[in-house]
């Protein structure tokens, strides 16, 4: 029985995906030659070598990296269509049990430390917040990887130093951060379909209730912010290499626009202010 259907080229074609103008943004710049590590699990690696340039496994769970499909495959797929030139680097540093957990920030320290030493231009991680003594660990990670170079682009994670996005769909926030996020980013990885959450997302419309959360949506969603923001820094990065995380921040929250009103249609697009406009960005460069 088939339970999910892969759009691979889901962002490339001209839907509502253009709120962050990105066709415009490849005219110019597509992120050749940029190093995007994503700190993941579950990437099929050895399926699909042509998606990705090479890979670490910091977890040791070589299943997870090598065979396993998932969630990290389908965010190098996000960012492969937001920036088709880019080199992505599989970093298997997140494991889903008992003593994945326990060791989970000991995996993202870990993982940083592999990103600084082969040089990565930019890094992703789409997973839970790092809370009570992790949540400090994991800023001061955060804040080395930026001093060595590294532009970090993580959901859930509001350090100073982290480009740090939210997503236009305007969900409940049940997060407390000690900051505001840093730009909007419409939630992108719609090309994977879930058909039994297709199945409940349809049986909610029909009812007239409102989809509470993603987890009503037959579709990753939060998960994409990450690998979308770091391709559309791939991009900037490509056209001026020597950009630093503030000055990538910058350019973003410069080029940006605000949505007034709320979308509509059935994708439930809300108002929100500092959404990316990459296509404006890039042409500033």
């Amino acid at each position: 029985m088939i339970s999910e259907i892969m759009l691979n080229n889901a962002n490339s074609r001209d839907t509502y995906f253009t709120v962050h103008n990105i066709k415009k943004a490849h005219e110019i710049s597509k992120g050749i030659n940029v190093k995007v590590g994503i700190i993941d699990w579950l990437f099929a690696y050895e399926k699909n070598k042509s998606l990705y340039s090479g890979c670490a496994d910091i977890s040791n769970e070589s299943l997870c990296l090598y065979e396993y499909d998932g969630h990290g495959h389908m965010m190098a797929t996000t960012l492969r269509e937001i920036a088709p030139e880019c080199e992505i680097f599989a970093i298997n540093a997140t494991l889903y049990n008992d003593d994945g957990e326990i060791n989970r920030i000991g995996f993202f320290e870990k993982a940083i430390d592999w990103a600084i030493e082969n040089k990565m231009d930019i890094l992703t991680y789409s997973h839970a917040a790092f809370c009570g003594d992790d949540h400090a660990r994991a800023n001061n990670v955060v804040e080395k990887a930026v001093k060595n170079g590294i532009i970090t682009t993580f959901i859930h994670n509001d350090s100073e130093y982290n480009i740090f996005p939210y997503g236009c769909m305007g969900f409940a926030n049940d997060q407390k951060f000690n900051r505001q996020p840093d730009v909007n980013i419409y939630h992108f990885d719609y090309n994977t379909l879930f058909l039994p959450l297709y199945e409940k997302y349809i049986a909610i419309i029909e009812t007239g209730e409102k989809i509470r959360s993603g987890n009503d949506l037959p579709y990753f969603s939060f998960s994409s912010m990450s690998p979308v923001l770091a391709g559309f820094i791939a991009m900037l990065k490509a056209i001026n290499s020597s950009l630093t995380s503030d000055e990538c921040k910058r350019i973003l929250k410069e080029t940006s626009y605000e949505i007034s009103a709320q979308s509509k249609n059935w994708y439930d697009l809300n108002p929100c202010k500092n959404v990316v406009d990459i296509g404006r960005a890039v042409n500033c460069l």
